[in-house]
Parts: C-alpha cells; structure tokens; sequence
C-alpha cells in the first residue's frame, strides 16, 4: 500500500521553471544511470560517502535515484510542495533553498555515520527539507490523500498539509527499510531528518521576513483565500490570512 497527497485548491498562476528543471534533471540522471555504467558504479562515483567526503558528490547524491519508482515518489511529493513554494520564494531563492535542505540532510547523515562506506543517493533529504519549508508556511493548505493497494484507490481522506507531510516521512521509513537490503544505495532516515529540519528552519526565517498575507499572495498572486481554504464562490474575501 502506498499514499499520495493531491494538494487542494492551488491555482498557482506562474509556471514552477525551476521546480521542472529540477525533475526534469533528476529524471535525465536516472537514465543515464540505465544506459551508461551499472548503478553500483554510478553510486560509488556520484554518491554521497561518508568516509570519503568531496564537496562535488554532496550535490551529485541529491540527483541519483535508486530505481524509477524512487524516482517518481520523490518527484511526485516534490511537484505537491514545491510549486506553491516557488511561487512564494521565487526561482532562485527556491533552488538555494531546495539545495540547502539537500546539505542539511546529507550533512546529518554524514554525522550519524561518519564512517560508512555506503553511499547515499536520492533526493529525498532535499525533498524532505521542502516538505519542512511548506508546512511551516502553509499549515491550513488542504489535501486529498489517496490510499492505494497496488493500482486500485481503497481510500481517500481530507487532511491538512500536516497530514500529507505526515505521509511523506511515513513512506520514506517504509522507503527505508525496503532499500536497507541494498548494498550499494542509501536512503537513510538521518538524512530525511537533516532535510526537514533544514527546511523547518528556512520556513520560520521566511515567516518572520514575509507577512502572511504578502507570502500567500505571492504564491497564489490575484487569487482570494478565504477561512476555510479557497473559495471561488464566498462574497467577501479576508483581507488578512492567519496561517
């Protein structure tokens, strides 16, 4: 069984640029990694080792995935949070940010296990790390999660955006123990708490330097918010949005 959040009421009006560049290069990593060497070389290379640190393979393991539905997990849950995000942030401040996650996560890892000569992939402590930003900024936002097993929906139920982070850690523990009998991949949970944490603290700097009301219409531009989410059909918008 697995879960996936369809965020609610979202109509971003600029197009993600970088949001797409990002899958669209974690996606082209991937096949590289099908076509060119085994993906047991390419982790050596490219992967995060903490017993052999470089600062190149620090940004390298953030775009390296273990498989294709590794990949797609990730990319989905990344789509679901970060296009809001960067509408709010800005391209460039969202990538800074994505990527300081990514090192928040890679460098938790490194500290819970200085030693290993397992090397960490995936973008998942990054990822993480832009779940930490959106709930910090946008707790009320509503989602759908969808339940499945296999390919049929058994369940579906409205939840906040502390529910559908919720889901994500809980797939990347499962995640976790799944790929713990890899041998030459990693997708520790350290680094899952590294990302998210990093982003917790990005999302309470931008809170403080952002009004409310300024960030929400950022991200959403001439769109009104109403009390109980968006609502095209309330006669009188807020003219202040509590988070």
């Amino acid at each position: 069984m697995f879960v996936l959040p369809i965020i609610k009421d979202n109509p971003v009006r600029r197009i993600p640029v970088a949001l797409i560049a990002l899958i669209v290069i974690n996606t082209a990593a991937l096949a590289y990694t099908y076509i060119g060497n085994s993906s047991e070389a390419m982790f050596r290379v490219w992967g995060y080792t903490p017993a052999h640190p470089s600062t190149t393979t620090l940004f390298t393991s953030m775009f390296l995935h273990a498989g294709i539905w590794h990949l797609v997990g990730n990319m989905w849950f990344l789509w679901m949070f970060g296009n809001m995000i960067e509408n709010a942030l800005g391209r460039i401040w969202f990538l800074l940010s994505y990527l300081i996650c990514g090192i928040g996560a890679v460098g938790l890892f490194h500290l819970s296990s200085p030693h290993s000569v397992v090397p960490l992939v995936g973008a998942s402590g990054a990822i993480s790390g832009i779940a930490g930003i959106f709930v910090v900024l946008f707790p009320k936002q509503r989602f759908e999660l969808n339940f499945y097993l296999g390919w049929w929906n058994v369940y579906e139920k409205e939840t906040r955006a502390t529910g559908a982070v919720g889901a994500w850690i809980g797939e990347q523990i499962l995640l976790a123990l799944l790929t713990s009998v890899v041998h030459f991949s990693s997708t520790a949970f350290a680094a899952h708490v590294g990302g998210f944490f990093t982003g917790v603290l990005i999302g309470v700097f931008v809170r403080v330097a952002l009004p409310s009301r300024l960030l929400r219409k950022r991200a959403n531009e001439d769109v009104w918010y109403y009390r109980d989410g968006f609502n095209k059909d309330e006669e009188s918008p807020i003219t202040e949005l509590k988070l």
